[in-house]
């Protein structure tokens, strides 16, 4: 028989040991903030019942739904995200206090085609309010997810927002039948990606994408698609100037709450520069009802957008005759991930490694690494592996990271003392050494031996000063 190829799945990744601990440094970044805005965690399973993600996904995502059957042989599937799972949470523990403010992250899965920056799965961070129709929670939402963003560090960002109760007065407008909406809102929702006169064609008539497919067109007559035109035509710039603008076009019911959310942001502080009206913006999921809004990175837009999310009032009462109003935001961590890997350090996952000269003292060796993990001060490697030679002991700590290396033979034994090792001056001198002399001088400038009960003080030294 055979050896069975080692390969992953299309769609779907492995994280290395660096990867992994950026991505947990990104999730403790915002689970910080988002407690600090008073959310509260919460976990749901990656499993639902199939009847309760069908349908407020839309007909074209609901074919990306992972299906499967369960042991009992019923309809499941794998959760496409994390806003239906709460919204049958909710009805099923309805007695929860009032707004609910929830955080929540989780594995999603969708059965789309994979881009840079896109798996089949991948991880969600959402923050939701339940339970008051109140903009205030727009406003807070958003508030959270920008500074959430701002800790990580990220550069420049915008969140665009626009209205569902826009986008239906635009159909009233444009003469088009409502229940053509949807249809009309998910080609809208491709403006930035495909460009105007595509989305006029999947408006019209159709259009051949780049493999060469035929993409049918919806049969818009053209005063409709003039009229659609003359709102994405609306001037860009101060928020509250561009709302006003769309009120004229539209009337003003259309723009109420996207005035009362511009009152809010502007209290909190965010500009126009951080948060700015896009007509653009649809969301592709059928559930919204009221604000939407997404996130873009300002130098990095082929990443699309990083976080989005909306109002959704309808969604809990598809499980109890109450209707709950409810919004929230989603960050995509792992498109978040894939955008930003440059600004985390990459060498973090280890601080020291101990090594093991003389493996007939494995529990001293086993007594030191404990000592310092006990600090709380570092990460701490210990050798396991059965290479007894110094020089490929330290190649391992090089490759795994290691900024100091912990020296003891049975000369350090015997004194009570250990070797510290900087790795990270060493990696970078030993570049400009050129002969013997300059290693030997060199060496000595980047180890240095010390009693035992002054290895923490004296790595924590090493540490603070080369970063």
């Amino acid at each position: 028989m055979g050896k069975i190829e080692a390969q992953t799945v299309k769609g779907f990744r492995d994280l290395m040991p660096v990867q992994a601990k950026r991505k947990s440094e990104i999730i403790s970044r915002i689970k910080a903030v988002y407690e600090e805005f008073g959310f509260q965690p919460v976990e749901t399973p990656a499993l639902e019942y199939l009847e309760i993600l069908l349908d407020e996904y839309g007909e074209e995502n609901t074919k990306q739904i992972f299906k499967l059957k369960s042991p009992e042989n019923q309809d499941v599937a794998l959760r496409f995200d994390l806003t239906v799972p709460l919204a049958r949470l909710v009805a099923q523990y309805y007695d929860l206090p009032k707004p609910f403010k929830r955080y929540q992250v989780a594995s999603v899965w969708r059965a789309d085609k994979p881009d840079p920056g896109r798996f089949r799965e991948f991880t969600q961070f959402d923050v939701d309010v339940v339970g008051t129709s109140s903009q205030l929670a727009e406003a807070e939402v958003i508030s959270a997810v920008v500074e959430a963003l701002r800790r990580i560090d990220i550069g420049d960002f915008v969140v665009k927002v626009n209205s569902r109760r826009v986008l239906n007065a635009v159909i009233n407008y444009a003469g088009i039948p409502y229940d053509q909406g949807k249809d009309v809102f998910r080609v809208l929702d491709k403006l930035n990606k495909i460009g105007l006169e595509n989305v006029k064609l999947e408006l019209s008539r159709g259009r051949y994408d780049v493999s060469g497919d035929f993409i049918p067109g919806l049969g818009l007559n053209s005063q409709s698609i003039s009229r659609i035109e003359d709102y994405l035509s609306l001037p860009k710039g101060e928020r509250k100037t561009v709302i006003s603008e769309l009120a004229s076009l539209l009337g003003d019911q259309s723009a109420v709450e996207l005035v009362r959310l511009d009152e809010f942001l502007t209290v909190l502080g965010m500009t126009s520069e951080i948060v700015s009206y896009d007509p653009t913006i649809a969301r592709g999921l059928d559930y919204y009802t009221g604000p939407v809004f997404e996130v873009v990175l300002k130098d990095k837009t082929q990443f699309g957008s990083i976080a989005g999310g909306g109002r959704y009032d309808g969604l809990v009462k598809r499980f109890t005759d109450v209707e709950v109003p409810a919004v929230g935001f989603s960050i995509g961590v792992d498109r978040l991930l894939s955008a930003i890997e440059s600004k985390l350090s990459a060498d973090s996952v280890v601080d020291v490694v101990v090594t093991v000269m003389d493996r007939d003292r494995l529990p001293d060796y086993l007594t030191i690494a404990n000592h310092l993990r006990k600090s709380g001060q570092f990460k701490v490697d210990l050798y396991l592996g059965e290479e007894k030679s110094l020089r490929k002991q330290l190649q391992y700590a090089d490759r795994v990271g290691a900024k100091i290396a912990l020296i003891a033979g049975s000369d350090e034994f015997q004194k009570g003392t250990v070797t510290i090792k900087d790795l990270r001056k060493g990696k970078a001198e030993s570049k400009e050494i050129s002969d013997r002399e300059g290693w030997l001088k060199k060496t000595r400038e980047i180890q240095v031996e010390v009693p035992r009960n002054q290895a923490i003080p004296t790595i924590l030294t090493i540490l603070k000063t080369n970063g």
